[in-house]
């Protein structure tokens, strides 16, 4: 409704510096009001013993005693089961996602908090310090969102560039849009740049002011390329479909989550919560969610959240994303784990290599699939010899030998959500480290 938008901006915009104390008044008043109509009204929480027997939360430490879920059980329940009664998907705001696993998932939102979600876009964007609202926009993403009225007002105009598009379309039609704000997955404002030819990336260059990147991890050394050859700053948000916005850029480029509407807890190897400035996964409640309520739900993701201030005055604490997806990691034969941030920045400053995918089979061995960086085919030497420093590289980098085969390909695997497939793996368990050794 955009009335009640209009008026969740200046609110959402003054919450980001009220004080800690009154931060964590709202965030308990807001989770115990979320577990009172989860147990009351979802099977999903009414059902279990453990909700049943919880009474209102006295610390926000409490909430560690409650279960942790995560996406599996989106997949492995009847939709039904956690939807509030009476939630309709096709009267409220409602996301299908796929993933990496090409199994689609369903997530509802009620209206009242989806509505405060799309205010607290607002702040997203001023934070930047460089955003105006009749600022010319161009968003390169998988699906074009409904038009709001606003943007017949001039204010926050959105020109969509769909990514099954052919890149020379996006190309030309991002040109002749002269966009003051670029918005991208990574993925594809790394192709583009690759498909720009040096007077086309001029020409760009002269209206842009700055660019936003979304829904994949952002490793320091693309957000540097982006910085150098855009020639804007580079502001990351983080979020996801089944919780809406987590953390977004500001001027000081840190990422202060959403404090006011969720509560981010990042968990141990063990399942409790450790303390700031310590890694684990990140694990969020959305608490002003009524439609479908996720309680303590895992993104599988890895970071910590920092404990230090931040200049900019915003109250909410910020988060560091770390390493990607903990179920989206190579499994060495030594126990230890590769996260795709390693595969990134081995595409983001090895010297001929634009791009990289990795799949692990059942069995352990792992196919490294490469985009060169050389226009064209490169020659088989040319190519051989690319080929043998990358698996050198990883080999160096894994600490261990293991089964590695380096292939070419002209690109990257993408999605059904649009995103760059950088790591995937079938194997559950520890690779036999008799098997180790290259390909």
């Amino acid at each position: 409704m955009f009335l009640r938008e209009a008026w969740y901006v200046p609110v959402g915009i003054a919450r980001q510096y009220g004080t800690r104390a009154a931060l964590r008044r709202r965030q308990l008043t807001g989770l115990n009001r979320m577990l009172a109509h989860a147990r009351a009204h979802v099977p999903y929480y009414r059902d279990d013993p453990d909700y049943a027997r919880t009474g209102p939360l006295r610390t926000l430490a409490e909430l560690a005693e409650l279960p942790v879920i995560d996406k599996e059980v989106l997949r492995g329940r009847p939709l039904e089961e956690l939807l509030a009664d009476g939630a309709r998907p096709g009267d409220l705001p409602t996301f299908r996602t796929s993933g990496s696993t090409g199994r689609r998932v369903t997530v509802v939102h009620d209206r009242h908090s989806h509505d405060y979600h799309m205010a607290c876009c607002v702040r997203r964007f001023l934070a930047t310090g460089r955003y105006l609202p009749t600022d010319r926009l161009s968003h390169i993403r998988p699906f074009a969102p409904p038009s709001r009225g606003f943007e017949k007002a001039g204010l926050f105009r959105r020109h969509v560039l769909l990514t099954d598009r052919p890149m020379t379309e996006i190309k030309a039609a991002l040109l002749a849009a002269r966009p003051q704000v670029l918005i991208g997955y990574p993925v594809h404002l790394r192709a583009l740049l690759r498909a720009l030819t040096p007077a086309e990336l001029a020409r760009l260059r002269g209206t842009l002011k700055l660019v936003m990147t979304e829904s994949e991890l952002l490793v320091d050394a693309h957000r540097a390329l982006f910085e150098r050859e855009f020639g804007a700053p580079v502001h990351d948000e983080y979020s996801a479909f089944e919780v809406l916005n987590i953390a977004y850029d500001c001027a000081h480029g840190r990422a202060h989550l959403a404090e006011d509407r969720l509560l981010v807890e990042i968990l141990g190897a063990d399942g409790r919560p450790v303390p700031d400035g310590e890694e684990g996964r990140v694990t969020v409640t959305a608490f002003m969610e009524r439609a479908m309520p996720l309680i303590r739900y895992d993104l599988g993701d890895v970071g910590r959240i920092d404990p230090r201030g931040c200049p900019c005055g915003r109250r909410f604490r910020t988060l560091r994303l770390t390493a990607g997806r903990v179920n989206d990691a190579v499994l060495l034969p030594s126990g230890r784990q590769l996260y795709p941030d390693a595969f990134l920045h081995l595409a983001a400053t090895f010297p001929g290599v634009d791009e990289c995918g990795v799949h692990q089979d059942a069995a352990g061995a792992v196919r490294l699939s490469v985009v060169p960086s050389e226009p064209g085919d490169p020659s088989p030497d040319a190519w051989a010899g690319l080929r043998d420093r990358v698996h050198e590289r990883v080999i160096a980098l894994a600490g261990c030998d293991f089964p590695l085969e380096v292939v070419r390909v002209d690109r990257v695997e993408i999605t059904a959500g649009g995103k760059g497939r950088f790591v995937t793996s079938e194997l559950t368990g520890a690779p036999s480290p008799g098997a180790a050794g290259p390909v």
